[in-house]
């Protein structure tokens, strides 16, 4: 009884050793895959992926990224797009920056991004994780360079968010810098007051304008294509 039991052992382990052995095969075939290299909206508009666009607050928001392709891809990112609400009714999101770069996502799996926001039209309400935004190549949202060039600039890691936003709103919407300046983000009925920019961030905002402009004016206005909705959370 012994013998046979030991030699039930040794089978049980030869089966689950070849288990083993199969899966790492079909997981090897799957990792040697070859990926696809696809430009994000481009991808978009095919089926290739889907995207839902998340806003988190003023500031922040994540991208989800959905491979509906039956092989891996990697995305090409934009530098920069344009996060817009589906219904006109409702205001926020606004300039986003991604840095460019690829993104890798296998298929049938679902990545996530987050990104750095900036509203570029002064006045909207914040946005709303509960309110349906879609994406946008940002030429279709502004034709000002210079706030696309913020916008990239945000994106590649080369400012702090409050300070593209004060360039921003200044570029984009004609805010003075003494209109930012004054600019309540906290304002109490007790009389305390937080300012939205602090001197120093304006003062950087003030030399990344300029940068803005000097970039913008080395480049031509970008046609927006055909791209209408993207994408939807």
């Amino acid at each position: 009884m012994r013998v046979s039991s030991r030699r039930t052992m040794t089978a049980v382990g030869l089966v689950l050793s070849a288990a083993v052995i199969g899966f790492s095969a079909n997981a090897a075939e799957k990792v040697a895959q070859p990926a696809k290299q696809v430009e994000f909206f481009e991808a978009i508009k095919a089926g290739d992926i889907a995207v839902k666009l998340i806003p988190k607050d003023a500031k922040e928001a994540n991208v989800i990224i959905e491979n509906k392709a039956k092989q891996p891809l990697e995305i090409k990112l934009p530098d920069a797009f344009a996060g817009v609400p589906v219904l006109a009714q409702f205001g926020g999101m606004g300039g986003m920056g991604m840095g460019g770069g690829f993104f890798s996502v296998g298929p049938d799996k679902v990545g996530k991004i987050k990104v750095t926001t900036v509203c570029l039209e002064h006045g909207k309400q914040d946005p709303n994780p509960r309110i349906p935004y879609e994406i946008r190549p940002i030429e279709t949202f502004t034709q000002d360079q210079r706030v696309i060039e913020v916008c990239k600039m945000l994106g590649r890691g080369e400012l702090a968010q409050n300070v593209a936003q004060a360039a921003a709103w200044h570029l984009g919407n004609g805010l003075t810098w003494d209109e930012l300046a004054a600019k309540d983000r906290v304002k109490l009925s007790n009389g305390y007051t937080e300012k939205f920019f602090s001197a120093q961030e304006l003062t950087v905002a003030a030399r990344v304008s300029q940068e803005a402009v000097r970039r913008a004016g080395d480049k031509k206005p970008e046609s927006p294509g055909e791209y209408g909705s993207l994408s939807r959370n």
